[in-house]
């Protein structure tokens, strides 16, 4: 149940022209070097084998104004913000590409300013502008049209939970294994993957229950090692809940077929929504994977 003094419906953030022009900005000026001293060192608490990044600890939290420093976006754009900071202003010397890159480009200017060469994929890009190397185009998680062992890195910012998406009815719904596959095979020995994606929102069911075990178990083969979960504004304190409202809500009786009834009320009426990011490093021992190339 939303409670209006202790928490943030997801429907009641409205996108003003403002805050749009504040995020390109910030997309547009954003400093690695800057980036990199900010999140220098351990940003995160350990909780077993995962981490969390809570709002009162966080580097982008200011103390003495009681509030998040990004002055644009929702609770959860600004933990997709945040994370991208601490994760990408390094990219010296790889090709790196992004599953899902849409219109957002602050990861991209990272990337590349950083020293990268970025490439993207898109399901929504026009099928007759195929995706090559060095610049944006069409592609699927499930059919990279890349050689094999192409990328240092691989990325996508919020599109992971879309993959197996049912509701919408846009594309036949990917096999994770099958997108996972597919990424190991064009991702050097070494090479790093970054996914995020909201929990209690939207997308596949195990998304939106928080399923993370279900989550970690997908990269828990041959092909990565060293896999990590960090928990970023699961404990929102002292600044407000985010919780899913009526708008998610819609889609989850269709994408939701896996899990009991009453679990799924339990998040309806107390879930808070927050991102989970997974890092994992592809195994340096030769594992056979097909060779998909358009």
């Amino acid at each position: 149940m939303i409670d209006f003094q202790t928490d943030i419906p997801a429907a009641a953030i409205m996108h003003s022209k403002r805050d749009s022009l504040l995020k390109r900005l910030h997309s547009a000026t954003v400093s690695p070097a800057a980036c990199a001293r900010k999140w220098q060192g351990q940003y995160w608490q350990t909780h077993g084998d995962e981490r969390s990044v809570s709002c009162a600890t966080c580097r982008r939290f200011d103390a003495v104004k009681q509030r998040c420093t990004i002055p644009f976006g929702t609770p959860l754009r600004k933990c997709v913000v945040s994370s991208l900071e601490a994760h990408f202003h390094d990219c010296h010397g790889e090709d790196v590409l992004e599953i899902g890159f849409g219109r957002f480009k602050l990861a991209r200017n990272l990337v590349t300013r950083s020293g990268g060469r970025w490439t993207g994929i898109d399901p929504q890009q026009p099928a007759s502008r195929p995706a090559r190397l060095g610049t944006g185009g069409h592609g699927l998680a499930n059919v990279l049209p890349f050689e094999n062992q192409t990328f240092d890195r691989v990325f996508g910012v919020q599109s992971i939970e879309h993959w197996g998406q049912r509701a919408g009815g846009l594309r036949e719904p990917a096999r994770y294994e099958d997108c996972l596959q597919e990424i190991a095979r064009v991702t050097k020995p070494g090479g790093k993957i970054y996914f995020d994606a909201p929990i209690h929102f939207h997308g596949n069911e195990m998304f939106i229950v928080g399923d993370v075990q279900r989550v970690r178990s997908l990269f828990e083969n041959a092909y990565w090692e060293n896999v990590h979960i960090e928990r970023w504004r699961e404990n929102s304190a002292p600044l407000l809940r985010y919780v899913p409202s009526d708008k998610e809500f819609k889609d989850w009786p269709v994408e939701i077929v896996s899990y009991p009834a009453d679990q799924v009320e339990e998040i309806r009426e107390n879930g808070v929504v927050w991102l989970l990011v997974v890092t994992a490093t592809r195994t340096s021992t030769s594992t056979s994977t097909s060779t998909t190339i358009n």
